[in-house]
């Protein structure tokens, strides 16, 4: 599949600040997610993107619904390609 342009570093940026403001450590979330520390590091990295049951648990875990993370995602993917 072909890869989306600003996709991964928006992920990265959206995860990262959704975990700081619900006032989470990495390993809080992961806890909550039920998923390892390193995973979300992963995530807030840009190395990797969550599958959807992932993602859905994450929002979960940040009380979040997974649309307003994605709508936070797509927000700063429009962010980059303007700045382009």
């Amino acid at each position: 599949m072909k890869e989306i342009p600003g996709l991964l570093p928006s992920a990265a940026e959206a995860f990262q600040e959704a975990r700081e403001y619900a006032r989470l450590s990495q390993a809080q979330l992961a806890e909550r997610a039920n998923c390892a520390r390193s995973f979300v590091s992963f995530l807030e990295t840009g190395t990797h993107l969550p599958g959807l049951n992932a993602f859905v648990a994450l929002a979960e875990a940040m009380e979040l619904r997974p649309s307003e993370l994605m709508r936070r995602i797509e927000e700063k993917m429009a962010f980059r390609q303007m700045r382009q």
